[in-house]
């Protein structure tokens, strides 16, 4: 039977009246994936209510302004300040799996991304993270977007010659916490990375989650809020799709 290709229709739970725009808008979205029989859903996590942009073709443009952030609390009232992201002068419109995955699924993360070519990010001491694996405290994995390309682990996935045309993404897990019993040990973990068809990252054959870890798949922008006025922080997403493999 052949997978599905396509997601299913972004369904719109409900926003908070006269949310000002500091303030997180939380949406809920279910997504068909590439198998029927697997299904998540997502909220999304954004400064204002236009975003991201959503255009009739599927496709998605997240863009971050200066100044803005997300008044989101990650653990505790007492830590906000450190712990959201306007204490941390953080600004993110990210959609984030209300589910985890943890050691023994096996999930494959795909999607296509369009970096403008005139897109150019330079806040200080923030890195610009497009897409990310986090363990609900922290990132894990993620892709990392500056003026010069879109990598992975420093490896190069896009480089900034080939923005302005849309390029496939595709990452491989097998989730294992296994522990080595020597550097020759090989475990059941796969991790492998995907750009445009070519592998970029294989770490099969190790650990890639620590026991008992909870991972959350997140897609979208998350950076600085110092960003300059001539700055463009922008991405689209398209076709983002997860399955059991």
């Amino acid at each position: 039977m052949k997978r599905l290709k396509r997601i299913a229709s972004i369904l719109l739970i409900g926003t908070a009246k006269g949310a000002m725009p500091s303030r997180t808008l939380a949406i809920s979205v279910a997504l068909l994936l590439a198998n029927p029989a697997f299904a998540t859903s997502f909220d999304l996590t954004a400064p204002r209510k236009d975003a991201p942009v959503r255009h009739a073709d599927g496709s998605e443009t997240f863009q971050l302004l200066p100044g803005e952030c997300s008044d989101h609390e990650y653990f505790s009232a007492e830590l906000q300040k450190k712990t959201s992201d306007c204490g941390r002068s953080r600004n993110r419109i990210e959609y984030y799996e209300t589910s985890t995955s943890g050691a023994g699924d096996r999930r494959l993360y795909e999607w296509e991304i369009y970096i403008p070519e005139d897109f150019s990010y330079n806040a200080n001491n923030a890195r610009l993270t497009v897409g990310q694996f986090e363990t609900g405290a922290d990132m894990l994995y993620g892709f990392e977007l500056n003026n010069d390309g879109y990598t992975f682990r420093a490896k190069e996935c896009i480089s900034a010659g080939d923005f302005g045309d849309w390029h496939s993404v595709s990452v491989r897990i097998l989730y294992d916490s296994t522990p080595r019993k020597s550097l020759k040990d090989k475990t059941p973990g796969v991790f492998v990375v995907e750009c445009d068809g070519e592998v970029i990252i294989n770490t099969t054959g190790r650990p890639n989650l620590a026991e008992g870890g909870e991972i959350q798949f997140r897609y979208g922008l998350f950076g600085g809020m110092d960003i300059l006025d001539t700055d463009n922080v922008s991405v689209s997403f398209r076709n983002v799709r997860i399955s059991e493999w």
